[in-house]
């Protein structure tokens, strides 16, 4: 592998190994999630954005808190991910959905709550990201956006990148890719400058016991996450002196075999103005293989025109940008680069 899939999570066709992703970062993340979805004020009826869904960890806990009336869409740029989701939140107020988190396939002004877990680090210009997260909030919506803070805050990654980058520095902006939001007022600023108000951001720690290093490295070869894809770009003698490097820095970490370690993130919220006045747009009648309440809150990502659902083709289809998105497996895939001129 020498390229990087959109998201840099999963290798493209690949399967994600869930069990793999989970020990090098699920088990971690959900350890914030619940203050994610308190600080977006998830709740009873609500209708939700989990963008940067991966494999469903956030959906899962959102699921009990916005009742049987609540409707859920869990977003990711990566199809393989967004399969991986669908197979492990089966719950019909789920609804998967593959678009670009800097162009989301959504209506204006159409979501109570937008979460972000562990994704936001990752978007080549995440400025246009949370842009596109106050489009599609309710006026008095919130949003919540959780990411890793810097490299020594988060050793069981950081030092693994630390060590990457004198093998790889052609590819240090990818691995390195996860702190790049770990300043804290940058980020404050990044959701002040997107019109969110009532800005906070705040530092959150969590610790853990994470079994053997052993484990741990299983879940490095694995190659779930872009610093383990970076990692299998090596030669096996560069591995290998990789391993020993790690593994003698998260030695003072161990204890009887057992590595005890800590995570700090930062938890960024916001609400949209509840003055603001909503878009005003046309419902689409059509018939579709889906929940009415999830296909009306999607919107061509090119121009945030209304979708009409094709049957015959099983595609999305814009009129006004004359493209056509296609349904795989029962995902809307919603990409630019996925979409054909309809017939």
């Amino acid at each position: 592998m020498t390229k990087f899939a959109p998201g840099l999570h999963a290798a493209i066709g690949k399967e994600v190994d869930v069990a793999a992703y989970d020990r090098f970062t699920g088990r971690w993340s959900r350890l914030f999630i619940p203050d994610v979805l308190a600080a977006a004020e998830v709740g009873t009826g609500c209708t939700v954005l989990d963008i940067c869904t991966g494999t469903g960890e956030a959906a899962i806990a959102a699921l009990p808190l916005i009742g049987a009336s609540g409707i859920l869409i869990g977003a990711d740029i990566s199809p393989e991910m967004v399969r991986s989701a669908r197979k492990r939140v089966n719950d019909p107020r789920f609804w998967p959905l593959v678009t670009d988190g800097q162009a989301l396939a959504s209506r204006n002004d159409c979501f109570d709550a937008v979460i972000c877990q562990l994704g936001l680090q990752f978007f080549p210009d995440p400025a246009r990201g949370l842009s596109e997260f106050h489009r599609v909030l309710r006026p008095g919506g919130k949003v919540s956006v959780c990411v890793i803070s810097t490299p020594d805050q988060a050793k069981l990654w950081g030092e693994l990148a630390e060590t990457l980058g004198r093998y790889l520095p052609e590819k240090r902006e990818i691995f390195t890719a996860s702190f790049s939001l770990g300043d804290l007022t940058r980020f404050e600023n990044l959701l002040k400058g997107a019109g969110f108000m009532n800005v906070s951001v705040v530092r959150d720690v969590r610790s853990a016991d994470m079994g053997s290093f052993k484990e741990y490295w299983e879940s490095v070869e694995a190659g779930i996450g872009s610093i383990p894809q970076s990692y299998l770009l090596l030669s096996a003698s560069d591995r290998r002196s990789v391993r020993e490097e790690v593994e003698a820095k998260l030695a003072k970490f161990e204890v009887g075999g057992i590595l005890h370690l800590s995570v700090e993130m930062l938890i960024g919220s916001g609400q949209k103005d509840p003055r603001s006045v909503p878009a005003t747009l046309p419902f689409s009648a059509r018939t579709t293989p889906f929940d009415p309440r999830f296909a009306d809150l999607f919107a061509c990502p090119s121009t945030g025109a209304s979708l009409e659902y094709d049957p015959a083709t099983d595609e999305f289809v814009s009129r006004q940008a004359g493209l056509a998105f296609p349904v795989r497996d029962g995902i809307p895939i919603m990409l630019l680069d996925a979409a054909r001129e309809p017939t």
